[in-house]
């Protein structure tokens, strides 16, 4: 089907996951085909999955990165042949390691810079901190394990006073803003990446998963 494509929540200017750990990047292609990244001279290669994995027919491929301490910037190249012989590109750009935060709760967590007190002095500053990346999930609710989101609020965006002012209720979340600014003012400006995923009035166990909710004898 010729359509190589990043997963919709991996973006330019996110923040991946630091060493020790393995950051992954995937996304959708055509079938069993050989999938080439390439990060900072560094090649991997990977086979996409044989099996579709949604209704649009689009095949996973996925690759584990090694451990990586510079904290960037850089730029993902993926490639991957098309059924016409040709090859296919995608890029990402400005892509940062560091430390990679969910802010996940109920109303306290959804509560906007905007609507907190001296919440306009952080807006104005939030232009002295470009290694601290926001982005926001749209709260809609599943009854089914999905492989995307199915909507993003805010996508993945350097902090500013655009990217971190959001009408209450939107973006950003006052909470993992100043938890996240603190923590990385602390470690010496440490690259930050802030996902807000929160649902007002949520129990913990519309966030578990389906057999989590068996192994703990409840469907509610």
């Amino acid at each position: 089907m010729d359509a190589l494509r990043f997963a919709n929540y991996i973006q330019d200017h996110m923040v991946l996951q630091r060493a020790p750990q393995r950051a992954i990047v995937w996304g959708y292609g055509d079938a069993n085909v050989s999938t080439s990244l390439t990060i900072n001279g560094q090649i991997y290669s990977t086979i996409s999955a044989i099996e579709p994995a949604n209704i649009q027919g689009e095949n996973i491929w996925s690759v584990t990165l090694d451990p990586v301490s510079d904290e960037g910037p850089f730029d993902i190249h993926v490639s991957q042949p098309s059924a016409n012989g040709t090859l296919v590109n995608i890029t990402l750009q400005d892509v940062l390691f560091g430390d990679v935060w969910m802010c996940s709760g109920q109303s306290n967590m959804v509560l906007s810079v905007s609507a907190i007190y001296n919440g306009s002095e952080e807006i104005a500053n939030a232009g002295k901190y470009p290694k601290i990346r926001l982005f926001t999930a749209t709260p809609i609710p599943s009854a089914e394990p999905v492989e995307e989101l199915l909507e993003i609020l805010e996508n993945w965006s350097v902090a500013s006073p655009k990217s971190l002012n959001g009408s209450y209720g939107l973006y950003f979340s006052a909470v993992c803003w100043l938890y996240g600014r603190m923590i990385h003012q602390a470690l010496d400006g440490r690259p930050m990446g802030l996902v807000v995923s929160a649902y007002v009035g949520t129990a913990i166990e519309v966030w578990m998963p389906p057999e989590a909710l068996k192994d703990c004898n409840t469907t509610e």
